[in-house]
């Protein structure tokens, strides 16, 4: 890594008071957050002059900061609040037949389930979750077995929340397009810690990101990737007018129409121009493309199998399979008390997340080899 961009990293992170290693539970923004939110904030105290294609310029300004970073057209990127909200906006506004089939895995995260539970109840469709039973992970020959005859949208994750498990979308992806299929990506535990290529924007149809984890955001913020494919599939099914053409102008206002601004735009949430989150996921926005993602995805798998080459395999086993392995890895504790591990690694300042007994790891790009060290020794019990 060029050593101005390992300085860049070290002023972002000073204020980082623990050994981080929780970006899958909560991302910390860079500390250049903090002046942007506070000159948010004293716009909140006194709007005055306050133009409003400034103020309402601020959605259309970070949409074009979530193309960049992901090397896609603005067009295709909409606003949400979260990754439920967006699996949401395909549920409601896919025109679904009696019957349709809608397929996800069993045990995936519940921003994949519940909306098509809700979607089942409303639309009658025919909601399935795969039961993926010996298999490590779906593939494409296990998908082309077990996805009935019938289904229109499959909806999965690209790496598990749980055992950091990474999909290989791109192979599925090629898949579910021969077979004209809508593939749905939950991309929240890995975008930000790793890159989406351009092959693989090539066969998902919707992407689906929270930006409070990898992307180093504020919570209540999402953002959406949706294909030319799904904007013509999917329609608005909110009424929304600042997704209207005439709120660009404050003088149109009471032109009534439903005509909407062109391509994902339309799915929008309302209120985006929030100065105040806006502010901050700008602030984060700025530093990764900056970095650059395949920077960022390079340095967190070289932290990651540095860990991996020197932790005390006597005392965990490694639950996430190497050849499926992202930017996030769990090992189950072998004989050690979660509890006392727990409070040992909280003594030496090392912020990890724990869950019945196992360890889930998630290294980005703030962390160091030195770090590590202090991790492995505090595991080390």
């Amino acid at each position: 890594m060029k050593s101005e961009l390992v300085e860049l990293i070290k002023k972002e992170y000073l204020h980082l008071g623990t050994i981080y290693f929780n970006s899958a539970y909560f991302g910390p923004s860079p500390y250049s957050a903090k002046q942007r939110i506070m000159q948010a904030t004293q716009k909140e105290l006194d709007p005055s002059f306050w133009a409003y294609d400034s103020w309402m310029g601020i959605a259309e300004r970070i949409r074009k900061e979530i193309a960049k970073l992901l090397d896609v057209e603005a067009d295709h990127i909409m606003h949400s609040t979260s990754t439920s909200d967006i699996i949401n906006t395909v549920a409601n506004g896919y025109n679904f037949n009696k019957g349709d089939i809608v397929c996800a895995i069993d045990k995936d995260y519940p921003s994949n389930i519940i909306p098509w539970m809700r979607c089942q109840e409303k639309y009658d469709i025919d909601f399935r979750l795969l039961d993926l039973g010996d298999q490590e992970v779906p593939t494409p020959e296990w998908l082309e077995k077990n996805l009935p005859t019938g289904t229109k949208i499959f909806d999965m994750s690209y790496i598990t929340f749980d055992t950091g498990k990474k999909m290989d979308i791109l192979s599925i992806g090629k898949m579910l397009k021969k077979k004209d299929i809508l593939f749905v990506v939950d991309a929240t535990q890995a975008l930000g810690g790793m890159q989406i290529t351009k092959e693989e924007f090539e066969v998902i149809d919707v992407l689906a990101c929270s930006s409070y984890k990898w992307m180093l955001g504020p919570y209540g913020h999402a953002f959406g990737y949706f294909s030319n494919k799904a904007i013509d599939l999917i329609d608005a099914s909110t009424g929304q007018w600042l997704v209207s053409p005439n709120s660009k102008v404050v003088y149109s206002l009471l032109d009534y129409t439903i005509e909407t601004l062109p391509g994902a735009r339309k799915y929008d949430r309302g209120q985006t121009a929030n100065p105040l989150v806006m502010s901050c996921l700008e602030a984060s926005l700025n530093f990764l493309n900056e970095i650059t993602l395949p920077v960022v995805q390079k340095h967190n798998a070289d932290i990651r199998d540095y860990f991996l080459a020197n932790y005390p395999k006597d005392k965990y086993e490694l639950i996430t399979p190497k050849e499926y392995m992202g930017n996030i890895i769990c090992l189950k504790t072998k004989g050690i008390d979660p509890l006392e591990l727990e409070r040992e690694l909280k003594f030496n300042n090392v912020d990890v997340s724990i869950r019945q007994g196992n360890v889930r790891l998630a290294f980005h790009i703030f962390n160091t080899e030195e770090q590590v060290d202090k991790l492995i020794e505090a595991l080390d019990i």
